[in-house]
């Protein structure tokens, strides 16, 4: 499952969230006792489940028969709701999976900084958690991109004690700092015209990826409360990861914001940004937020800076951004904008087939415009240089019970489908993320003109 994840002001301010609300115009059908019922032996069949694709040899054989019976248990509970309309119920759903997996007490002291390895890779991280983390409550997490100059990165530790050391969000959050490949730039554009220019954009995904996969897998990370933090040098960066994978981020924080003008940005419609302003770069933050605000409007946050870059002293001011940011995986609009031809997903939507970017004419570049319309049960896609694409859904963007309409560059059709538990379940399971609940796939072509 590892991915290509109180206490007072700030006991409320980052809290670990309760299930996302639903935005589905109906109560929930099963009653408390039986979402907790479910809820509990889902965690329980999910637990076996993993430890027994894990498993190999006799502890496989062990592993299996504990899944099996974990499975059964699950299975009986589930046929009853089920039976009642549950997989319709996004209300239900929600609290059924939060929190759904089990996580192992911390391997690291709490309440202090420590380097780690990442196991059968070349990549090293720091990492704090809190002083009162418990493994079985999702937890805010803040993955920080260390400053540096031409290539040259402060170590994690080094960093940390500049940006959020003796600060409140260090009671109510996991705080990880991956450390960044020395002798490569990160805010460089990628030419993959140039040999090895690939693999570079590897090292730089991978070096904060492989950290932030092994912390989703082994710490209770609240899903939908993650944030990326950026700092000098790799601020664009940080803006071209978060297009590649808009849908993990609660927000994103840029300490020293510079020029993205050859980043596309339809992709961040749904992600906040924070940009701390000084007087050396106040001309910068205005072309952005101008920028954002003709884009991706209302998401563009800023506030001056205090001291010296980056911003120790402004931590109160961008704890109390953070306060009320959550990711929400059900945007009823979505731009997906690829920066990469790889890394093409977004949310609820996918472009399978389409244009390279390398050989697309900038006014040709793939790019898709996907909404949902609950109340006329419709979901409108603009596709742009893209032949194939596939959209996710549930009932918290159209009515599955019902016939819906797909619009495709104009073209409408007419479809129903029905709702796959095994196939949500599977979807959540390998994007190890239990907001990630969508029973029906819908994959189509682009008519041509």
């Amino acid at each position: 499952m590892l991915i290509a994840a109180t206490f007072s002001l700030l006991a409320t301010t980052l809290a670990p969230q309760n299930p996302a609300a639903s935005t589905q115009d109906a109560k929930p059908i099963l009653a408390k006792r039986d979402q907790k019922t479910l809820a509990d032996k889902l965690r329980k069949y999910l637990t076996a489940e993993i430890k027994y694709d894990s498993s190999s040899g006799k502890a496989r054989e062990k592993a299996s028969k504990a899944r099996r019976k974990t499975k059964d248990s699950f299975d009986k509970d589930w046929a009853k709701a089920d039976a009642k309309g549950v997989l319709g119920s996004m209300a239900d759903l929600k609290v059924v999976f939060h929190n759904c997996f089990t996580n192992k007490r911390p391997d690291v002291g709490k309440g202090n900084f420590y380097m780690r390895d990442v196991a059968e890779t070349p990549f090293k991280y720091g990492l704090q958690i809190p002083k009162k983390y418990s493994e079985k409550n999702p937890w805010t997490t803040v993955v920080v991109l260390p400053s540096g100059k031409a290539g040259t990165w402060t170590k994690p530790k080094d960093y940390f004690a500049k940006v959020w050391a003796g600060t409140s969000l260090l009671q109510t959050a996991i705080v990880l700092i991956p450390m960044l490949p020395q002798g490569l730039e990160m805010d460089a554009i990628p030419d993959y015209s140039r040999d090895g220019a690939e693999k570079d954009e590897q090292r730089r995904i991978g070096s904060v990826f492989s950290s932030f996969g092994f912390i989703m897998n082994n710490y209770n990370v609240d899903r939908s409360r993650v944030f990326l933090d950026c700092a000098t040098e790799n601020n664009g960066y940080g803006v071209r990861l978060a297009s590649l994978f808009p849908d993990r981020w609660a927000g994103i924080i840029l300490r020293d914001p510079t020029e993205v003008d050859d980043i596309r940005i339809g992709s961040l419609l749904s992600v906040p940004v924070l940009a701390i302003e000084t007087s050396a770069n106040a001309a910068r933050v205005a072309a952005l937020k101008t920028r954002w605000d003709e884009t991706c409007p209302g998401m563009f946050t800023v506030i001056k800076g205090k001291g010296a870059t980056p911003h120790l002293a402004s931590a109160p001011e961008i704890e109390a951004w953070m306060k009320d940011k959550t990711r929400t995986m059900t945007p009823t609009k979505i731009t997906l904008e690829p920066n990469h031809d790889r890394f093409n997903k977004a949310y609820w939507v996918s472009i399978r087939v389409a244009d390279s970017l390398q050989t697309a004419s900038p006014d040709k570049k793939p790019r898709l415009q996907v909404v949902a319309d609950r109340a006329a049960n419709r979901i409108t896609v603009d596709a742009q240089g893209v032949e194939r694409f596939e959209v996710l859904l549930n009932d918290d963007l159209i009515d599955l019970n019902k016939e819906f309409t797909i619009v495709i560059n104009g073209k409408a059709i007419k479809e129903t489908r029905r709702r796959s538990f095994r196939d949500m379940k599977r979807r959540m399971m390998e994007r190890n993320d239990w907001s990630y609940l969508f029973p029906v796939s819908y994959i189509a072509t682009v008519p041509k003109e």
